[in-house]
């Protein structure tokens, strides 16, 4: 009877050991899921920023008569000043098109008002002063044109992405790294406790309970990467066939960042562990 009671005791507490790893195991591979959702958004919301400040810009319009020689010469001088991040030169028959479409109406050609422009693009709104600066001193350009209210709502939105992207890094994506870290490392501990007596070198101890759970991590890791790749494609898609005016990245765009920063989570859990408590106890 009491080898039949040890046995029992044995086998419940390999039961209660497995059990713990797989509660363990799902908890990290759920934290994942939703720690690659967050990853996702702060990707998806610092493209959003980035294409939005690509948006800034105003329009400078050409002297009449002024060969096309001076134009190309004008638009690479404003290209070298600062804070101009590109230029486009826009053709008076070009602009005109254009306005005829905005008005929904058609003008003959010989009517045609507008001048040779171009479409100078920046990096800040603190730039444009310095740049409509030089642009008085140039003798080509007649005038230019800066619609303060479009630039203003424009800068209220690169703001606002990044106080999403602050957000999401310190109240979502950290405490969430935070949550698996102690996850991971609770597990260390437990297993830790379960072979005091066991293992008799608390060394050997130490290292083992730190080697198996590190499986586990990788692994857990891994698949909620996995599963969370699917469900991403699945609802970028359905959200496209809604409308196709969504701003959200592919996997191929967010693939590559997105399994770089998991694996540098995971390799700092695994390289640059805190030691818990029990196992401070367990060195001193």
């Amino acid at each position: 009877m009491k080898n039949f009671d040890i046995i029992n005791r044995y086998s419940n507490s390999i039961q209660g050991k497995i059990q713990i790893r797989k509660t363990t195991f799902v908890l990290m591979t759920l934290s994942f899921i939703i720690l690659n959702f967050f990853i996702a958004s702060f990707l998806n919301v610092q493209w959003m920023k980035k294409e939005t400040k690509a948006t800034y810009f105003f329009t400078a319009d050409f002297q009449k008569d002024i060969p096309e020689g001076e134009k190309e010469k004008t638009e690479i001088d404003i290209l070298k000043l600062d804070g101009v991040r590109k230029v486009r030169y826009v053709s008076k028959e070009e602009a005109f098109q254009k306005l005829q479409y905005q008005l929904d109406i058609a003008i003959p050609k010989s009517e045609n008002p507008l001048s040779d422009s171009l479409i100078i693009y920046f990096n800040e709104p603190s730039d444009i002063e310095g740049i409509q600066v030089k642009l008085e001193s140039n003798q080509n350009i007649k005038e230019f044109f800066v619609d303060g209210t479009y630039i203003a709502y424009k800068d209220r939105e690169v703001r606002f992405f990044k106080i999403l992207s602050w957000c999401l890094g310190i109240l979502c994506i950290a405490p969430l790294i935070m949550m698996i870290y102690l996850t991971y490392y609770s597990s260390i501990s437990i297993d830790y406790i379960n072979n005091v007596g066991i293992i008799q070198n608390d060394m050997v101890n130490r290292k083992r309970s730190k080697t198996v759970n590190a499986f586990p991590l990788i692994a857990s890791a891994t698949m909620g990467t996995l599963i969370f790749f699917n469900i991403y494609i699945y609802f970028r898609n359905h959200l496209l066939d809604i409308s196709g005016n969504y701003l959200i990245l592919s996997l191929k765009e967010i693939v590559f960042m997105q399994c770089l920063i998991l694996f540098i989570v995971v390799l700092l859990m695994l390289l640059k562990p805190v030691k818990i408590m029990v196992l401070k106890r367990g060195e001193s």
